[in-house]
């Protein structure tokens, strides 16, 4: 059994528009051509599609089961040609994401929403780390772009470009006992435990914010404000994700008298040096640059 793209994409035209002429108009083809395409797949199937009898063709039975596994079949066989013509075009079918896990989840979601309707054929994978975490995730082809937050600098060997910064704030629980000071120095924090992010290679904040006596370390931005909500310690997180704890009184800001309230901290795309963005690469760190520029940071 043989039959061709052309014979299922004329059988759907015509299960859809209702009539052969119609579906030659839709395809841009003779209707000759249609009809003798239906007739050559039924011959091929061993199945009459349409019943003929009436004014205008109509699906048989037989028909009716088959025109979903053929539509199946088309929209495989498109699928298989973009995804040819992105690998002609020197796309990867595949965009692999690294991203620190102290961006904005919602102001990612919403651009990664949209790449799926700008790509529909390019698949994504979507990675998360910490800090340093991410730059080494690029340098060892485990991602082929990420988007970080660089400790002092972006990660050697990786080329970057600035797409825009994010604030954070000291905090900690509106149980803990530094929030009922009015001044904080850093030796007022000494006493109290520090909770830090630290990537898996073991990058972490400067030594110059390192003010607790005792620290615990977490790869996870929302394990470090669980424990704060729950008055275990203080730390620094990005003001989108405390910022309805805060607006709730769960949380406050903690009045330090050694600098801004807010710290902020650059966010780059990175990518391994030696290589070039691709298409879907470049988009993506426009898009969120725009985002960044236009304040939509939640």
């Amino acid at each position: 059994m043989r039959f061709s793209i052309e014979y299922l994409e004329a059988f759907d035209a015509s299960a859809e528009t209702g009539s052969f002429s119609a579906a030659a108009r839709k395809l841009g083809k003779a209707q000759s051509r249609i009809s003798t395409a239906i007739s050559n797949l039924e011959i091929d199937l061993g199945l009459m599609l349409f019943d003929r009898s009436g004014k205008y063709p109509s699906l048989t039975p037989a028909g009716e089961r088959l025109l979903k596994p053929a539509r199946d079949i088309i929209s495989r066989c498109k699928g298989l040609s973009e995804q040819a013509n992105l690998l002609a075009c020197g796309e990867q079918p595949l965009l692999s994401v690294a991203v620190d896990d102290l961006i904005p989840s919602k102001l990612l979601a919403k651009i990664f929403e949209r790449f799926g309707q700008v790509f529909p054929e390019t698949d994504l994978e979507i990675l998360m780390g910490v800090m340093g975490d991410v730059g080494e995730m690029v340098k060892s082809d485990r991602a082929h772009v990420g988007i970080e937050l660089p400790v002092e600098a972006p990660t050697a060997g990786c080329n970057w470009r600035l797409l825009g910064r994010m604030d954070f704030v000291i905090i900690a629980a509106s149980i803990h006992p530094l929030a009922k000071m009015k001044h904080i120095s850093p030796e007022d924090l000494t006493p109290y435990l520090q909770l830090v992010a630290v990537s898996r290679g073991g990058h972490r904040e400067p030594e110059s914010f390192l003010f607790g006596d005792r620290c615990w370390m977490c790869e996870n931005s929302q394990m470090i404000l669980d424990l704060v909500l729950l008055g275990q310690g203080w730390g620094a997180l990005a003001h989108y994700q405390v910022a309805e704890d805060l607006a709730a009184g769960r949380l406050v800001r903690l009045p330090v008298t050694f600098g801004n309230e807010l710290i902020s901290s650059d966010i780059c795309l990175v990518w391994k040096k030696g290589s070039t963005l691709s298409r879907t690469s470049e988009w993506l760190g426009n898009a969120l640059e725009k985002a960044l520029v236009d304040k939509k940071m939640p």
